[in-house]
């Protein structure tokens, strides 16, 4: 089937996304892109299955969209549906290979896997193979991932200025100054908890993946925290063993190569609150 046939469904809402949405647009391939932020499932776009019977789609490609309901219905419909993902929703294991359960690679490198993109076709698409598959390791396991692949200083500061570069359009000059100064204040304001830092943020500022950015510059390794996002209503533990054991316990999600959790705190759910996490970790 030719790229051209298929329909890639994906919520460009970081880097890694994104870069896919953007190399499935050089082939020729129809993308969706999803207007949801972290936690997006295809179960809230209602306009995407009338879409896709318009469009006459016969075969549809999802990226870390998970939507069992959904899902369910292209099928019904006949269309030949690849998932591609990598992390632990709930109940609904997509960080793990279904047979032989080692962890999956991150889905950049499963669209590059999927669509045969070696790196002469991906140079003819006016890319750099280099950046592009590194930010597939970035998103797999962070800058610690790179440190491990042998990437020395320079490359790892060329890999994250192509990361800014890509996340640039979501990004508002004029309030990213502001919100930086929310998360330096709240990084000030941190507080050491058995092995971790916790910091903790009522501004509305998406606090996590800024954090990561800093404990590069000022730590400079892997370093254990627990990130409450109030205003988000998104709490994390990161760089942890635990992350597998906390979504058993509480739901919410893993990513990271299982070694961080996240829960939203969305309406009609259990909310989970620092204490209830702090409690959990003490006991195991």
């Amino acid at each position: 089937m030719k790229f051209s046939d298929m329909l890639l469904v994906i919520p460009p809402n970081d880097a890694e996304a994104i870069l896919i949405a953007k190399l499935a647009q050089a082939m020729g391939m129809p993308v969706f892109a999803s207007k949801q932020t972290h936690g997006a499932s295809l179960d809230v776009e209602k306009k995407l299955l009338p879409l896709i019977k318009k469009g006459k789609y016969e075969q549809v490609v999802v990226v870390e969209m998970p939507g069992v309901k959904t899902e369910e219905k292209m099928r019904a419909l006949g269309i030949k549906l690849t998932i591609i993902d990598h992390h632990h929703y709930g109940e609904l294991d997509r960080a793990h290979h279904s047979k032989t359960q080692k962890l999956l690679p991150s889905s950049l490198e499963q669209f590059l896997k999927f669509t045969h993109l070696t790196d002469k076709k991906i140079s003819a698409f006016g890319f750099d193979p280099f950046l592009v598959r590194s930010i597939g390791y970035l998103d797999q396991g962070y800058v610690w991932e790179l440190q491990q692949m042998g990437y020395s200083k320079a490359q790892m500061k060329q890999v994250l200025a192509f990361h800014d570069d890509l996340l640039s359009p979501l990004l508002n000059p004029k309030t990213e100054a502001k919100k930086q100064r929310a998360v330096d204040a709240a990084w000030k304001r941190r507080k050491k908890w058995k092995q971790f830092f916790v910091v903790e943020t009522h501004a509305d500022v998406q606090l996590r993946p800024r954090l990561s950015r800093l404990i590069v510059l000022k730590v400079g390794k892997p370093t254990s925290l627990i990130i409450v996002e109030h205003k988000r209503h998104l709490i994390y533990v990161q760089e942890s063993d635990y992350a597998e054991r906390l979504r058993k316990m509480f739901g919410g999600f893993t990513f990271g190569m299982d070694r961080n959790w996240g829960y939203r705190n969305e309406p009609g759910k259990k909310h989970i609150s620092l204490k209830d996490i702090q409690s959990f970790l003490l006991i195991i």
